[in-house]
């Protein structure tokens, strides 16, 4: 078999990362981020050297948004997809019949260098199966990541995950090397861990590793600038929402998590979970609308919303059910409210809230037009603001619910 046979495979495994963003099965195992959209329509208009290689590297390069309009393109490979785990949910779980490679550091860097000189990728994801000697996989991934920056003298974006059960040892060594590391939990505890898999242990193979990339970022904090992430299956092991949040505020405050993603389970054929429903596409995006309240809006997950269930209202964003659940809070004064308050009105942002601090030092707001300008979603915010003591809605207007599209941007 050949690189670009063994990497249709292995990238086919870690192209899994696209498709949790559209609500596809994925085994987190093999997956740590998501909230990205597949595009290798893009790659191939803009890179038509690449069509050959992409019909060999089917999901293996994609291209990410980092920001600011710019995106990053990757490859996302593993560098084998043998596993001896059992996980419920993969497709890749020991025993299962599918098509099993393995790919050397050495033929893994040089192919990622000939694409990378091509211009037809920019960083690296490096992901693997987990084998019975845990380190030896890790190391690979580590060589891999070592033969790029000592060799190739690669100085760009590697990403490595870090398996459940790597010694402390095979930490650090990735910690020293990559760009970002991730380690997924899959899980807000260990007894829904154990719903997914039989041999994971939730706090000796997994969160003990993130506790030791957080003291080693404490010590070095020039490294790994992306920082440390995990990621979560969302509706397969009977958990909530409070569950995922709590959880995941948790790894914020205790960790030093940089993110969390949450990735909607649809069940794969031939694995023990198979009977079960897909997880709806909506759950995952409501969980990312309420992290984004977590990391950007001064949030707390007590403040949050949820249902007799534990689970976020389905009907309206969790900042539009924040709103109507305290209207002893509305209406604010624009020209008085603080940068904190106006976070918490429905159509304004981060930006828009800094930019109406900022525009209030040197002139008078006077019209709802400025705030428009100013980046605020009137139809949203109106309901909830006043400006010189007047409402900026009619009397009899009521404050309605607003159901957000999928890909909703700031501000929320």
């Amino acid at each position: 078999m050949d690189i670009l046979q063994k990497l249709a495979i292995l990238g086919e495994g870690a192209a899994r990362e696209h498709e949790l963003s559209a609500g596809q099965s994925a085994p987190a195992c093999f997956t740590p981020q998501s909230g990205t959209r597949p595009d290798d329509r893009y790659l191939r208009h803009r890179n038509p050297v690449l069509k050959g290689a992409a019909r060999h590297l089917p999901g293996g390069i994609h291209v990410s948004p980092v920001g600011g309009g710019k995106t990053v393109r990757l490859l996302k490979v593993l560098q084998t997809n043998i596993c001896e785990f059992d996980c419920f949910y993969c497709e890749h779980r020991a025993g299962r019949d599918v098509p099993r490679t393995y790919v050397s550091p050495e033929e893994l860097a040089r192919t990622f260098m000939m694409l990378h000189r091509k211009r037809f990728v920019d960083g690296l994801f490096l992901s693997s199966g987990i084998t019975r000697k845990v380190d030896t996989m890790q190391e690979r991934m580590i060589q891999t990541a070592e033969i790029l920056r000592t060799r190739h003298q690669f100085k760009g974006y590697i990403h490595l995950k870090i398996l459940p059960g790597a010694s402390q040892a095979a930490v650090e060594q990735t910690f020293r090397i990559a760009s970002r590391v991730s380690l997924n939990l899959e899980a807000p505890t260990p007894q829904h861990l154990s719903r997914l898999s039989a041999r994971k242990n939730f706090l000796d193979d997994m969160l003990t590793r993130m506790v030791w990339v957080k003291r080693l970022k404490q010590q070095y904090p020039d490294r790994i600038p992306a920082g440390q992430i995990t990621q979560f299956v969302v509706g397969a092991a009977g958990e909530t929402d409070l569950d995922l949040l709590a959880a995941t505020g948790r790894l914020y405050g205790e960790i030093g998590l940089r993110r969390a993603y949450f990735s909607a389970f649809s069940p794969v054929p031939d694995t023990p979970l198979d009977h079960l429903s897909p997880a709806p596409l909506q759950r995952q995006h409501r969980l990312y609308q309420a992290d984004w309240l977590l990391r950007f809006y001064g949030f707390s997950v007590p403040e949050l919303i949820f249902d007799d269930r534990g689970h976020l209202p389905t009907a309206v964003d969790p900042k539009t059910a924040w709103a109507l659940g305290h209207p002893e809070f509305f209406p604010l004064e624009v020209l008085r409210s603080d940068y904190e308050k106006l976070l918490r009105v429905p159509g304004i942002g981060p930006i828009s809230a800094k930019r109406i601090a900022e525009l209030r030092r040197s002139a008078v707001l006077t019209d709802p037009r400025q705030l428009t300008r100013l980046g605020v979603v009137m139809k949203r915010a109106a309901p909830y603001l006043l400006l010189h003591g007047r409402p900026l809605t009619p009397a009899s207007s009521r404050i309605k619910p607003v159901q957000l599209d999928l890909w909703s941007p700031e501000p929320i």
